[in-house]
């Protein structure tokens, strides 16, 4: 089997806003974590719901070539190696905008990059 997809992002000026829509919309318990930023899951372990994230834009984002964290939709695909991965990726015509970055105490990395089409896709390293 392939590398699973786990998480999600969407992120927009208005949080608050896109919060109440996607909740009215899908009927997610969407929680707020920090101001502005809120946490779901879309459905139960029972039917493989995956967790996603609303949150505004972050210009402390580190991406490569000045690209700017607007809005956007972003899924995350776990994969074994991360550098393995981006190095498949880029021979296949994709592009590095965030380098693999550690972000927990555990070692856990993302990155992302965007597909041939334009696509911002980001990798997940537990």
């Amino acid at each position: 089997m392939g590398n699973p997809v786990f998480n999600f992002e969407i992120v927009g000026q208005e949080s608050k806003s896109l919060k109440d829509f996607y909740s009215a919309v899908f009927e997610w318990d969407i929680n707020e974590y920090e101001e502005g930023y809120y946490w779901f899951k879309t459905g139960s372990d029972a039917d493989n719901g995956i967790e996603g994230t609303i949150y505004p834009p972050n210009d402390d984002m580190n991406l490569v070539q000045n690209v700017p964290f607007s809005n956007n939709v972003t899924i995350y695909v776990a994969v074994a190696d991360i550098n393995t991965t981006i190095e498949k990726l880029v021979g296949l015509g994709g592009q590095v905008l965030m380098r693999p970055t550690v972000v927990s105490e555990k070692g856990e990395k993302i990155a992302m990059f965007i597909d041939p089409s334009g696509n911002r896709i980001s990798l997940y390293q537990q």
